[in-house]
């Protein structure tokens, strides 16, 4: 049986054509063209210098003073002021009389020069811009000083005027002043005010006395109607109540009383009361105590009325006085109330006479102080600083336009070598993609399944193996072997049809089996695909696998395969390029077989079934590739999973 052998390489390159000498000439000559134009311009232009002086709008502050805030509305107005029409005649004057008629006028000088203010100070920067350093020094001194002129004379003729102004305010306040002061005294007069402090004043002063008498008025009121509570209490008790001037008299006629109830009582205990009544003396005894008694009963009930009487005449008379008080008090807190009113207008009338005391004594101080102050010798500006004569341009900025007409020129270069040597229709030598193709061997098997020159041919020495699971270090170079990871990638990256031919080849279609794939090869029903050919076998796939191969089976046709070798390995190296991997330059149709060959191996499958599973490999092939088996004995087929990974889904 014929056997087929896969032959893959690269082509020898062509020579470069002789282009390359002509290109150097064409970008040196772009190159020195442009950057002379780009010099040209650069340094044809005319520098634009700046002069600039710092000028402080209000006048400088003392040693032992605050500075002055900062006032945005009166460094406006400053600035303003510095490039109007009067400041600027006058400018144009001095110009003239230096016999720099050039720059005389208005509307020339307001084109040259500018006033900017700086952030959060009362500094104004004056500046001029121009082509000729000295005249601009010239013109921004002269400015500055023709503002401090013009200042100085503003500020003499302000002070005058305000001190004219403020003399005259002076007279008239004081007129006004002694009006209030005729008109407080009069009425302080009218109205009985002696005093500022209200409690000083008469009809204060009676309200005082009235609400004390009041007072105490009240208290003898209910000190009297508890003295007669109380009488009427002890008499309803049954108890003596006696006048004080009564109080004498009836302890003497309680005092004979007892002596006479004592001395019967002692006639009674010596003798019999038959001869007490024997003796006409003793006999009248008991009749004396009986009129004693009577008297002493009749002196105590007048007593008693004497004094609940005198009790209820104390509260009759304090309860009188309670309310005469109370009458006056109503009539005095009616004349508190008007006097309370005509002081809170006499107060209105003091403030009043103040403020205008306050003013005529601001309007004083202020005259005092711009009387004293020497706005002459100390003006109300200060020029900061002069200005100098500006020594570099604020631009053009040569060094960085050089840089950018250089790098364009550069890049001019550049493009012109390009469209030059693109337009010139000479071939460019390429780098062919490696060939791939299919050598029929009759008779004697072929001794290596890849294209490379004969000295990289797959050899195998036992004797220099090393350890199991890795190739030694001294075998020919195999395909690359993908991880499993990067085959997923490289699918998810590829497109349909070419993610189909990758299956095949992930699942045991070796590449110089591909182009002899058709649609007869397919059997759906029983999930088998038939391989022709050399190694003619039959390759049972999963269901999931069959997904991916739909795409192929679209494509193709009953004679041959859709897509040829050498365009699936340059779309296996775009997916790779796409996908980010690593190398993909290596990455090629022999690379993705030869991964899912070490992928049966690793598992530890029988050389047999993976023969079978893979076609034939040369004995060189199969013992590099036996380096990649586990230790231990071969497994079965029915242990070896033969779908691989990243077809599984």
């Amino acid at each position: 049986m014929p056997s087929v052998e896969l032959i893959q390489g690269a082509p020898a390159l062509q020579p470069s054509g002789p282009g390359r000498g002509r290109r150097w000439k064409v970008f040196l000559a772009a190159l020195l063209i442009a950057s002379a134009i780009g010099l040209a311009f650069v340094y044809g232009r005319t520098p634009v210098y700046r002069a600039t002086a710092s000028v402080l709008t209000v006048k400088p502050k003392a040693v032992d003073t605050r500075s002055t805030e900062a006032d945005a509305e009166h460094v406006a107005i400053q600035g303003r002021l510095l490039l109007g029409e009067e400041l600027l005649g006058r400018l144009s004057q001095r110009l003239m009389d230096d016999g720099e008629e050039q720059l005389a006028g208005v509307e020339r000088l307001r084109d040259k020069l500018s006033v900017i203010a700086v952030p959060e100070t009362n500094l104004l920067e004056l500046r001029a811009e121009g082509s000729d350093p000295e005249q601009l020094q010239r013109i921004v001194n002269r400015w500055a000083d023709a503002y401090e002129e013009l200042r100085a004379e503003q500020i003499e003729a302000a002070t005058g005027r305000t001190t004219l102004e403020l003399e005259e305010q002076q007279g008239r306040l004081q007129a006004r002043i002694d009006e209030a002061r005729a008109d407080l005294l009069a009425y302080r007069e009218a109205n009985d005010i002696v005093s500022l402090e209200r409690e000083e004043n008469r009809s204060l002063a009676s309200l005082k006395g009235l609400n004390a008498s009041l007072s105490k008025a009240r208290e003898r009121l209910v000190e009297a109607q508890a003295r007669q509570i109380a009488v009427d209490e002890a008499v309803a008790r049954g108890e003596t109540v006696v006048p004080s001037e009564q109080k004498a008299e009836i302890a003497l006629l309680q005092q004979e009383l007892q002596k006479a109830k004592a001395y019967l009582s002692d006639l009674e205990g010596r003798y019999t009361q038959t001869y007490i009544e024997r003796d006409p003396i003793l006999k009248a005894l008991p009749g004396q105590i009986r009129n004693m008694e009577r008297e002493l009963d009749h002196a105590q009930g007048l007593a008693r009325v004497t004094v609940q009487d005198e009790a209820v005449q104390a509260v009759e008379a304090a309860q009188v006085s309670v309310e005469a008080l109370e009458q006056q008090l109503g009539e005095q807190q009616r004349k508190v109330q008007l006097f309370t009113d005509r002081f809170k207008e006499f107060q209105a009338l003091e403030e009043g006479l103040a403020r205008l005391e306050a003013l005529h004594a601001d309007s004083k101080e202020r005259l005092a102080t711009i009387q004293v102050g020497n706005l002459k010798r100390f003006p109300p500006i200060q020029i900061v600083e002069r200005a100098r004569v500006p020594t570099r341009p604020i631009h053009p900025d040569y060094q960085r336009d050089l840089m950018i007409a250089l790098a364009g020129a550069l890049a001019l270069a550049v493009f012109v070598t390009w469209l030059v040597d693109y337009l010139s229709e000479r071939p460019h030598p390429s780098h062919a993609p490696p060939y791939l193709g299919v050598r029929i061997v009759h008779g004697e098997q072929p001794r290596s399944l890849d294209a490379t020159p004969p000295n990289n041919r797959l050899a195998f020495d036992p004797q220099q193996a090393s350890l199991p699971g890795q190739p030694p270090p001294n075998l020919p170079i195999l395909p690359r072997e993908l991880a499993a990871a990067e085959v997923k990638s490289l699918l998810s990256a590829s497109d349909a049809a070419t993610a189909g031919y990758a299956a095949l080849l992930l699942s045991g279609v070796s590449p110089y089996e591909l182009p002899l794939m058709h649609s007869g090869c397919f059997d759906r029903a029983s999930g088998r695909v038939g391989v022709p050919g050399a190694g003619h076998r039959g390759l049972t796939l999963s269901t999931n696998a069959w997904r991916w191969l739909e795409p192929v089976l679209y494509d193709m046709d009953h004679t041959r395969m859709a897509l040829p070798v050498a365009e699936l390995d340059a779309k296996l190296r775009s997916a790779a390029r796409d996908a980010r991997l690593a190398d993909p330059g290596s990455i090629n149709a022999l690379a993705v077989w030869h991964t899912y060959v070490v992928y049966l191996v690793r598992q530890g499958i029988d050389v047999s079934a993976l023969i079978q599973r893979v076609g034939d490999l040369p004995s060189s092939a199969l013992g590099a590739l036996l380096h990649y088996a586990p230790p231990g004995d071969k497994r079965p087929s029915a242990a070896i999973d033969f779908t691989y990974p990243a077809l599984a889904f």
